[in-house]
């Protein structure tokens, strides 16, 4: 017997206490004890976790997933299979082409959640937007056969509005900027996606067990970088086969005139928890200011410099990061404390961070 456990969009940023993930989990959990094959899907948030909660509950599952042309199939089912740590005995996979995932994702999803429901079952509605296509969907199915199990059914809830912040400069520290003199900074932000690095099954057994705080806060990407002295390299942002970490030589007090929501990325460019070298020890890491341009000085560049190249901007104007950068990951380890310091929003903060790295802590606030 097959069946699907469905769940309207929800919260960007989903916790461990959301009443959707909480009755998501009860229901695989007697789908696996009922033996049940679970039709699931990658690309969004409410059809990842039922992947992630199938492989870790050994529950046997078809994954649908968008094929693109000239995709490759075998790399695709090796990649989700590394990044939910699939057993190939007990994943198939449904594959639905199409020309272009940016162009067509939106098909996609319509033709997915139409074949789910009409192939299942079994169906436990969970979290449904009244309004939604995938409601829609679920009340006029074709199969008129397939049974309804209710018992975990919960009401919608509207996603919060976004994660917005705003840095009071009436509680700055006075003296943030004399004590970070001659320091560039790398700022983190919460992520709505795994970390660099992480694995997608990671990322959802983190939300599992965060209970009502979201496990990808900026405050949280920053321990996770003093735990493992390593700043992981991103490619977000940057050109083709460049990863890099981005730091800025503003003063505090100047940058958080830059913490603002990006509407178009659903984030805050960044948020007051971040990671602060000396130049000199920058330098001798080989960090370099970035080279602000057009696309006609891009192509004038010498390969080695091309990773240095930042577009003055379109949408946006750049220039005023002044931002310096690192082409791969950062070791910590080899810097001298004394030319590291590390900055938190508040003052209460600092106890718990100075127990991931020896160097000082400064508060941004009182």
């Amino acid at each position: 017997m097959k069946a699907a456990v469905l769940n309207s969009r929800q919260n960007l940023r989903p916790t461990g206490s959301d009443r959707w993930v909480i009755n998501s989990r009860l229901a695989i959990k007697k789908i696996t004890e009922n033996n049940q094959i679970l039709l699931s899907s990658v690309g969004m948030n409410t059809w990842e976790f039922l992947v992630y909660l199938a492989a870790k509950n050994r529950t046997r599952q078809i994954i649908y997933s968008p094929l693109e042309e000239n995709q490759n199939k075998d790399a695709l089912i090796n990649y989700y299979t590394e990044q939910f740590r699939l057993s190939s005995s007990l994943t198939d996979w449904r594959f639905i082409k199409i020309k272009n995932i940016k162009n067509d994702y939106l098909d996609f999803q319509k033709e997915r959640d139409r074949l789910i429901i009409n192939n299942a079952d079994m169906i436990y509605p969970i979290a449904l937007r009244p309004d939604s296509t995938l409601a829609s969907l679920f009340n006029n199915r074709e199969q008129s056969m397939t049974k309804i199990a209710e018992e975990y059914r919960t009401d919608y809830v509207k996603p919060d509005q976004p994660c917005k912040m705003k840095i009071d400069r009436e509680s700055l520290n006075s003296n943030i900027d004399s004590r970070l003199n001659d320091f560039i900074i790398h700022w983190t932000r919460t992520s709505n996606n795994p970390w660099p690095g992480e694995r997608l099954y990671d990322y959802y057994d983190a939300i599992l067990l965060s209970g009502d705080h979201f496990p990808r806060s900026a405050h949280n990407t920053l321990t996770r970088i003093l735990r493992e002295k390593t700043i992981r390299a991103s490619s977000r942002h940057y050109h083709k086969g460049i990863s890099a970490v981005a730091f800025s030589e503003l003063k505090p007090s100047n940058a958080i005139n830059l913490m603002k929501w990006r509407a178009r990325y659903r984030e805050m460019t960044f948020e007051p928890y971040s990671i602060a070298i000396r130049k000199s020890a920058a330098e001798a890491l080989g960090i370099k200011k970035v080279i602000y341009g057009d696309k006609k000085i891009y192509g004038s560049l010498n390969a080695s410099d091309k990773p240095y190249f930042q577009s003055i901007g379109i949408k946006g104007f750049w220039v005023p990061e002044r931002e310096w950068r690192h082409s791969g990951d950062i070791d910590l380890s080899v810097i001298n404390p004394d030319d590291i310091k590390i900055i938190v929003w508040r003052e209460a903060e600092i106890h718990s961070v100075k127990k991931c790295i020896e160097c000082e802590v400064v508060a941004l606030c009182h």
